[in-house]
């Protein structure tokens, strides 16, 4: 997997002195700009490192960070949002609406899946208030071109408050799917975006503190023949209890599946991972196990081990065992 560094580029304007023909451009590729003045252009491309830089962790720390991000990601709890925002603001009557209330809002009703949405900046009479939108989706039965799933979808902007104090806020998206279609039945999850809950009712829930970042989805499937199954995660998270020197753990659709459902090695994983380190260095990790295009995995790479690169160097694999995260999502 390939991260590509974001660079803010600051574009300043040149005085001019009395002389027009006195006016220049700066070189924008010297290797030193002008920091005596605050306007002057970053170079486009910076030196190298002057310095080589090396690995500060070991395999058995980015075993264990990976470990940690699987096990928190198939405990993902989307549902917590929902119910608060539940709890903080009911579910309109379908056909409803009223765009002079606090908050604003529409319902949409299409039979197996129903929907509203809310935006304001006000108190409510009760003194509930509202700022910015949000809105959810309901699906019980509902058949698209995937098959038929039944589930929900929040997506908030914004913060809703009780009199009482208890509130939600949060960017993002939360949602969970129970579906089917011909052998397979599925179980799905997202939640992208960090969400904050406080006040009485608030549920203790590590997924409303404010401390897990999390961008992540996890599709599981269940092959009904056989019974054989298969997870994927796919995402980011931060937050969580790392070993030492690790800030994060990126999942490149890091997958286990069962000999039952296609693979033919269990304890390799398919896909990759990344494990970000406090100095901000990537470690990358490939394995060679199943994935949605390649289901044999050969013989000699079913070790549970994947090639692991820092900054274009091969280091020692990391190995991380998949059977453990074979059981049933969520």
């Amino acid at each position: 997997m390939s991260r590509l560094p974001i660079a803010f580029i600051i574009l300043g304007q040149v005085a001019c002195g009395d002389n027009p023909e006195q006016a220049s451009t700066p070189d924008v590729d010297a290797e030193v700009a002008d920091s005596s003045r605050p306007d002057a252009p970053t170079p486009w491309i910076y030196p190298d490192d002057e310095e080589e830089v090396t690995p500060s962790l070991q395999a058995a720390a980015l075993q264990e960070a990976v470990e940690v991000a699987m096990a928190a990601a198939l405990e993902l709890k989307p549902e917590v949002v929902l119910e608060l925002h539940e709890l903080l603001y009911p579910t309109p009557v379908s056909g409803s609406g009223d765009a002079t209330g606090c908050p604003f809002f529409l319902t949409y009703d299409y039979g197996t899946a129903t929907a509203f949405y809310w935006q304001g900046e006000c108190t409510a009479g009760d003194g509930t208030m509202f700022s910015g939108y949000g809105s959810v989706s309901i699906y019980n039965g509902f058949v698209n071109e995937y098959g038929t799933f039944d589930g929900f979808d929040v997506t908030l902007s914004g913060r809703i408050e009780a009199a009482d104090g208890t509130f939600l806020e949060g960017s993002g998206q939360a949602g969970a799917y129970l579906g089917a279609a011909e052998d397979l039945t599925s179980v799905s999850a997202v939640l992208d975006g960090t969400f904050l809950a406080g006040g009485p009712r608030a549920p203790v829930s590590p997924w409303l503190d404010g401390t897990r970042r999390p961008s992540l989805s996890i599709n599981g499937w269940v092959y009904v023949p056989t019974g054989g199954r298969n997870v994927t995660v796919a995402g980011g998270i931060a937050g969580l209890d790392f070993p030492d020197g690790v800030s994060a753990v990126s999942l490149d659709n890091l997958t286990a599946r069962q000999a039952l459902a296609g693979a033919s090695c269990e304890r390799e994983f398919g896909g990759g991972a990344g494990v970000r380190g406090d100095d901000g260095n990537w470690y990358d990790v490939y394995f060679d196990g199943p994935s949605d295009e390649e289901e044999e995995t050969p013989a000699e790479l079913c070790d549970g081990c994947g090639t692991t690169w820092f900054r274009g160097s091969e280091l020692a694999q990391t190995c991380v065992d998949a059977r453990p995260y074979l059981k049933e999502a969520r």
